[in-house]
């Protein structure tokens, strides 16, 4: 078994998609910059995604005024959409398709899922049903 490193102050990032191409830098760069779709577009609906990106981030509590730590996460579809979420609940489901089925350079051809909403304490969050295939 392997250990991931959890994102945090020591470790910020990570990137399954290591680009070669000028191409392939601009895919990650502009998934980074500006996402081509939102996960809360697929509540209920299937998506493929073939590698990760994941970022610790800082966003506004607008309950409590405070600033809180949460992780922005990409994913890539295989045509190098990217959707993405600040959800600290899809980091925990990255996490738990990572320790069950690897990360994205052991992959064939994507891991399936189905995205959940689901109601917390505080409000919302996301989380991916795996599909078994």
């Amino acid at each position: 078994m392997f250990e991931i490193k959890r994102i945090n102050d020591e470790n910020p990032t990570y990137c399954s998609l290591v680009p070669q191409t000028q191409h392939e830098k601009a895919i990650l760069y502009n998934a980074t910059q500006n996402p081509s779709h939102k996960l809360s577009e697929y509540i209920n609906q299937r998506i493929t995604f073939t590698n990760v990106y994941m970022e610790q981030t800082e966003i506004l509590d607008e309950d409590s005024g405070e600033i809180r730590k949460a992780v922005k996460t990409i994913l890539f579809t295989p045509d190098g959409e990217g959707i993405t979420a600040t959800s600290n609940g899809v980091a925990r489901s990255i996490y738990g398709i990572f320790s069950i089925f690897g990360t994205p350079d052991t992959w064939e051809d994507g891991i399936s899922v189905i995205v959940r909403q689901t109601e917390t304490a505080k409000g919302r969050t996301f989380k991916l049903e795996v599909i078994p295939e």
